[in-house]
């Protein structure tokens, strides 16, 4: 029997090479976080933006990091 990866491992083996799937993960994860911590001040939720930004190797310089 084929085991199949939960869908926070990987993109479904369907999903055509071109989906910007990453991205599209992201933004639901991060809509999400938004609807679960409605009280975030503006500062919580740009050190977090910040803080992913910088796990993903992303240069945060014109980010006001």
């Amino acid at each position: 029997m084929e085991v199949m990866p939960h869908s926070y491992d990987c993109a479904d083996p369907k999903t055509p090479m071109a989906t910007p799937f990453l991205s599209v993960s992201l933004l639901r994860t991060a809509e999400l976080w938004a609807f679960l911590h409605p009280g975030a001040s503006q500062g919580q939720r740009v050190a977090l933006v910040l803080a992913v930004a910088g796990k993903l190797g992303v240069d945060t310089g014109h980010m006001g990091a």
